[in-house]
This record gives C-alpha cells, structure tokens and sequence, in this order.
C-alpha cells in the first residue's frame, strides 16, 4: 500500500495502481529497461496491473520477466469500459491510474487519482481534462508514486 497525505487536502492510500501500456509505459510497442526496473519496484510495494488491448502484440514478451506485474489483455471486442470494471472490482478510491487515451477514460472517471502520460503517442483532450497529474513519461509516473512526496506536493492545496 502507498500511502499520501496531502498538506491542506485529504489522504490517499491506494492498494493497486493500473497502467495502459501503449503510449504510456511502451511506445511503439516497447518498453525501456528503466520502465522494467522501475515497475519492479513498484509493484514491490503496491499491486500493479498493466491492462492492455496490446496494440502492437508485444507486451507479454515486453514484460515476462518483469515481477509481481499483473497482465490483463482485453479481446478486440473490449473497450474503455472494461478497464473501468476492472478498476471498480479492486476498489476504485483505492486505485491509481496512467493512462493516455480514449479508451482509459471510462477507468479515469473513477479511479482515486489519475495520472496521465504526456509521451510520444500523445493524449486524448478528454484523458487531459481528467488527469489529476500530467507526467512527461512513464518513469516520472511510476516515481510519483516511489516517491510520494511528489504526490503530495503536487496535489497540496
């Protein structure tokens, strides 16, 4: 569990924290060995999900030797509101998301804090507007929360 309290704002503790994976933890595809590393370390601290309609086909071999990282890929007949389901099953006030696109929206409207990823695929004008946090990368999203402190000066009142 990670846990933030925000100086003039509430406290946050989130149990699991749910990433998209293209064009916000992969571009094109792929992941860095930072992104790797850095998920290792989260997901030592916090349930981590990646849920992905894997655009590309390649994140179970981009992130197989990556521990503790749940994979959930969603058939082509998935949509956005899936990833909502999913996130509403494991407590949405307790779950963080990162996401950049159409299709995290519906997870975004819930979650307890949304975090979107400003990256080379670029975001969707509705993802923006309901971002609590807009990050440049996906290592500055995962150390937002490595780092909590971050969160909670980002986030004070």
């Amino acid at each position: 569990m990670i846990s933030v309290q925000v100086p003039g704002g509430r406290q946050y503790e989130f149990h699991h924290v749910v990433f998209d994976y293209n064009g916000v933890l992969a571009v094109d595809g792929y992941v860095t060995d930072k992104v790797r590393q850095l998920l290792a370390e989260l997901a030592a601290q916090v349930a981590v999900t990646v849920i992905t309609a894997d655009t590309f086909g390649t994140v179970r071999e981009e992130l197989k030797d990556v521990a503790n990282v749940e994979l959930v890929v969603l058939p082509e007949d998935k949509d956005g509101k899936e990833k909502a389901r999913w996130v509403q099953a494991r407590g949405a006030e307790t779950t963080a998301v990162v996401g950049n696109g159409v299709n995290d929206q519906p997870m975004f409207f819930i979650a307890g804090l949304k975090i979107c990823v400003l990256g080379a695929e670029g975001v969707s004008s509705g993802i923006m507007t309901a971002a609590d946090i807009i990050v440049r990368s996906p290592e500055d999203a995962i150390r937002l929360f490595l780092n909590p402190e971050r969160l909670s000066a980002t986030l004070r009142k």
